[in-house]
């Protein structure tokens, strides 16, 4: 070599990052929302439903704010926000996810012992 550094040609903030963040993000919230119509079927219709929902809004609201933030500024750094949105919204899952597999498991049981009561 002619002792020259080499320099990528391809940017951090290409459109590339951009065709992986929608999809990332598509995910992200569609387990979020499994995990919820999971809890949803667990509980059946009642009041906590609304709790559902509230809950379901602070898990998802922060990422979706800063994925639409981040498609609409072209910032030179690193989005900080943006991965610490995806970060929390993952472990919310996660113990929203857990939550809701302990809920039907509760419920089946519950609708197995109140079958062999009758």
């Amino acid at each position: 070599m002619n002792g020259k550094p080499r320099v990528s040609t391809t940017m951090i903030g290409s459109e590339n990052d951009l065709s992986n963040l929608i999809p990332l993000t598509i995910a992200t919230e569609a387990f979020l929302l499994l995990s919820f119509i999971i809890m949803y079927v667990s509980i059946g219709k009642s009041k906590r439903n609304i709790l559902l929902v509230i809950l379901l809004i602070i898990g998802g609201g922060p990422l979706l704010y800063f994925v639409i933030d981040d498609l609409y500024s072209n910032y030179a750094d690193a989005n900080i926000g943006l991965g610490l949105a995806f970060m929390f919204t993952w472990v919310y899952s996660v113990v929203a996810f857990i939550v809701a597999i302990l809920l039907l498991l509760v419920k089946k049981k519950s609708d197995h012992d109140s079958s062999h009561e009758t």
